[in-house]
């Protein structure tokens, strides 16, 4: 039988374009986030990344350097990166309450998912800082600051600031893990899925269309009754990154992903001279929808990056305090030798997080399944 395949140089033209039309094809987020191939997790990997580095430059008093400042401000790494973790956090709780509605299933699956590395984090941030204080460790241990922070960071009810004595002659004193003022935020939101779920709403795409509006018109209306601490921009972003991220999940027949608007709207973020689409509502709406089509659109997929550990979680709540005490120890240290050793020594222990805590507890959640309520 003959080869009847052109020769390479004429299949060049015919690849080129199946490979365009793969880019230009638009599924629906239903059908492209039906199974667990997809960038989510490698999303999540460069959002922390993005986090750390942002710190590195904060840490050492260089954050007016920081890159992505410096080419596109009020836009950073840091701030980028938590809003791209809100986003994806809104469309897999969203589902996973679609998928498992029952509320003892999902509280389960939240708790276990947020608290074991939560509170080993919190017990890290309070040895290195009670190594870096200035008070002596039994003056340091017997403070009520050190038991309030155990307490409130803990438990995600309040995620505080300092520790007695702790980094005070660092380049920005006294944070000890300024990462983890989103936990009380996203532990609210979840509170406030629970009860859209309870309460029907998402399964029913326009009566949570509706809902979502009213939600978004209270907050523009009275700013400084949101129920988020801390108050402020950030976290009424935050939010909405959130609230737009679960609206995709309840809307998913509906949502189109194409990687050419995708690109436009980055586009349209990056040459924008008023800056008026790298902040607020608009760059909310854009944001979300470029994390949507990166993260789950076929022709962008990242072949088996889905099947790695997902040490995501650990690079976000254990790196701050590790970058305050390399900081500590070597105070002329630049940012980018910071992000390095930060990246490595947060890395290893995320990595042992993730076996050792996370991984086991996860696995907690089958006993918990939701419970049949006669449904097909």
């Amino acid at each position: 039988m003959s080869d009847a395949r052109p020769p390479a140089g004429e299949r060049t033209p015919a690849y080129a374009g199946a490979a365009a039309r793969r880019l230009s094809a638009a599924p629906t987020l239903a059908q492209a986030s039906d199974g667990r191939d997809n960038n989510v997790l490698a999303l999540r990997y460069l959002a922390a990344a993005g986090v750390i580095l942002f710190h590195c430059y904060a840490l050492t008093d260089r954050w007016i350097d920081e890159p992505l400042w410096r080419v596109a401000p009020p836009l950073n790494f840091g701030a980028l990166g938590v809003q791209v973790f809100f986003v994806l956090s809104g469309v897999l709780v969203a589902r996973s309450w679609i998928e498992r509605p029952s509320l003892a299933a999902y509280a389960a699956a939240r708790a276990l998912r947020i608290y074991p590395a939560l509170v080993a984090a919190t017990i890290l941030t309070i040895a290195l800082a009670g190594a870096g204080s200035a008070l002596p460790w039994r003056e340091f241990l017997a403070s009520g600051a050190t038991w309030r922070y155990l307490a409130g960071t803990a438990t995600g009810y309040d995620a505080l600031a300092a520790l007695p004595g702790a980094y005070a002659a660092n380049p920005y004193p006294h944070a000890v893990n300024g990462s983890l003022w989103t936990l009380p935020v996203e532990l609210r939101l979840y509170v406030a899925v629970a009860i859209a779920g309870v309460l029907g709403l998402l399964v029913r795409p326009r009566a949570w269309l509706v809902a979502s509006a009213l939600l978004v018109g209270a907050a523009l209306a009275w700013p400084d009754r949101v129920p988020l601490d801390p108050r402020g921009p950030d976290t009424r972003l935050a939010a909405l990154l959130f609230l737009l991220g679960s609206l995709a999940t309840v809307w998913r027949a509906r949502v189109v992903l194409s990687v050419p608007a995708a690109a436009l709207l980055v586009v349209a973020v990056a040459v924008d001279p008023g800056g008026a689409l790298r902040e607020g509502p608009a760059f909310a709406v854009a944001l979300a929808y470029v994390v949507l089509v990166v993260g789950w659109h076929p022709a962008l997929r990242v072949p088996a990056v889905h099947r790695a550990p997902d040490a995501s979680y650990g690079l976000y709540v254990y790196a701050f305090p590790i970058q305050q005490t390399i900081v500590r120890l070597d105070r002329d240290i630049g940012p980018l030798a910071l992000f390095a050793a930060t990246l490595a020594a947060t890395l290893a222990l995320a990595a042992l997080s993730w076996t050792l805590i996370e991984a086991p507890a996860l696995r907690l959640k089958s006993r918990f399944p939701p419970r049949d309520d006669g449904r097909p």
